[in-house]
């Protein structure tokens, strides 16, 4: 109430909003999003691109890994005399298996650089989610206050000769004739102005910084603004803090934004945040979490943002001061969401995709894992890389468990969409891989058979040969 009083009949309406300035990466997944319609499915197409730009690299590394696990297992009764043979001397067994390697034409950077590109691309897609989340916030923030602003004008003067007057500090825009036009502005004269015509006066201050107020008299000659008035102040009165009338013309102009501002999320904002049961998938799917934003949290992630202003990139600290802009305040942006208060306090998910994240990592953690079972038997001499690989898994899975809770819902989808792609990948190659190596197999059996075959064939012939052979030589000592 205090601010009400200090400003009286002025209106705020706010000035000009800015975007946060995206990379190539962000473009890609607005496009996405912006192109599909849907904000869930945008995001599982960007991750399922990612993927698909990893994926030789990936198909490398997994043909290599299985065809190591593979040769392990052929060679299995050879590995475990050597694990016998040096058991007490770790480093001539490591010495023999990376002989076997080299002798099988395998090398472990064959794997691990695979596994390096993917984990850059990994890290990339955290900070593009990361980015484009406060992004997103933005927008849908500028959205309800250019919502809030575009009702409010609808009520302004218009700038246009017959409304314009001004004195040697102040020219005013006041439309008294305009039924509807219950708010006029003042803005700063300019010496420039004293040889301009009231044409060029009024193109020049469109982009002038404004103070707006409510003509009072007028609006409440409008029946319906004064009964909100009549009814607002008798309401008012057994309150600590009486309305008079000029404050109860305020809040319903005010109100009109507000209202404005909650048929744009309503309308607007919605279908760019929810997917399924998920309000805001730029905010975590937690019920701690809340499709609306404190001013605190919205701060807090625009401010690691730049500001893309007249083609250059401002901080957010420094938004204010360079563009003259109050849009970002904390005063501006709790005004603006005031009627959406439920959304503040409402329950953004139900853990689901917090659990999917977890569960698909640990099932595509234990299938590669399966898939490696003989090679992590014989890494070590002692038999312990499974034991380390599950280990590993553990650690693998609570980290994404902590991603998961860090992060937004959308890099959420990402994961087990990228899991899943995984998964499905890991599962179609091995069997490839191993169907490939029971074609040669059999292929080898096969000639083996064949060479079998030919040689007894062969022998046929030559004893058939030797036969005839003796059989001729009988018959011409016979003749002797």
């Amino acid at each position: 109430m205090e601010l009400m009083n200090i400003l009286e009949t002025q209106i705020p309406i706010f000035g000009e909003t800015y975007g946060v300035s995206l990379n190539w990466i962000g473009n890609l997944i607005r496009l996405l999003i912006s192109g599909v319609g849907v904000v869930g499915v945008g995001i599982i197409l960007f991750s399922l691109v990612l993927k698909l730009i990893v994926l030789p690299f990936d198909v490398f590394q997994r043909i290599s890994m299985r065809k190591q696990n593979n040769k392990m297992k052929e060679q299995k009764e050879k590995m475990e005399r050597l694990q016998k043979q040096y058991a007490n001397n770790k480093e001539m067994y490591n010495q023999k298996v990376m002989e076997m390697y080299k002798e099988n034409g395998f090398s472990m950077c064959s794997s691990c650089l695979p596994m390096i590109i993917s984990l850059v691309i990994f890290i990339v897609a955290i900070n593009a989610f990361n980015a484009f989340s406060q992004y997103s916030n933005v927008q849908n923030y500028n959205t309800m206050v250019e919502a809030y602003n575009a009702e409010l004008k609808s009520y302004c003067a218009e700038i246009n000769e017959e409304n314009l007057s001004w004195d040697n500090e102040t020219v005013l825009v006041k439309d008294d004739d305009g039924e509807n036009k219950f708010i006029y502005f003042k803005t700063e004269y300019k010496d420039d102005y004293a040889g301009m015509t009231k044409a060029e006066i009024a193109q020049n201050i469109v982009n002038a910084k404004k103070t707006y107020f409510v003509d009072v008299e007028k609006s409440l000659a409008n029946a319906e603004i004064l009964a909100y008035v009549e009814q607002a102040v008798a309401s008012s009165q057994q309150t600590a803090e009486p309305m008079d009338k000029n404050t109860a013309v305020y809040l319903y102009f005010v109100e009109k934004g507000q209202d404005a501002v909650v048929k744009a999320y309503q309308t607007t904002v919605k279908d760019k945040t929810e997917f399924l049961w998920i309000k805001n998938v730029w905010s975590t799917d937690a019920h701690y979490k809340h499709p609306v934003l404190s001013y605190s949290k919205f701060a807090s992630e625009a401010k690691q943002e730049k500001f893309k202003v007249d083609g250059k990139k401002v901080k957010y600290s420094a938004i204010g001061e360079k563009t003259g802009t109050d849009v970002y305040t904390e005063t501006t942006y709790n005004l603006v969401t005031a009627k959406l208060g439920e959304q503040k306090k409402q329950a953004n998910g139900y853990y689901i995709l917090v659990v999917l994240s977890i569960g698909t990592i640990l099932l595509q953690q234990f299938v590669s894992m399966r898939s490696q079972k003989d090679q992590q038997k014989f890494a070590s001499v002692d038999g312990q890389g499974a034991g380390q690989q599950k280990i590993m898994m553990v650690i693998m899975t609570g980290m994404f468990a902590i991603f998961s809770f860090m992060y937004s819902a959308a890099f959420s989808i990402y994961m087990i969409t990228s899991n899943l792609f995984s998964l499905l990948s890991t599962i179609v190659i091995n069997k490839c891989v191993d169907m490939s190596a029971k074609r040669k197999e059999a292929r080898a059996t096969e000639a083996k058979l064949d060479n079998r075959h030919i040689a007894r064939v062969e022998a046929a012939k030559n004893a058939g040969k030797n036969s005839a052979q003796k059989s001729q030589n009988k018959k011409s000592n016979k003749k002797k």
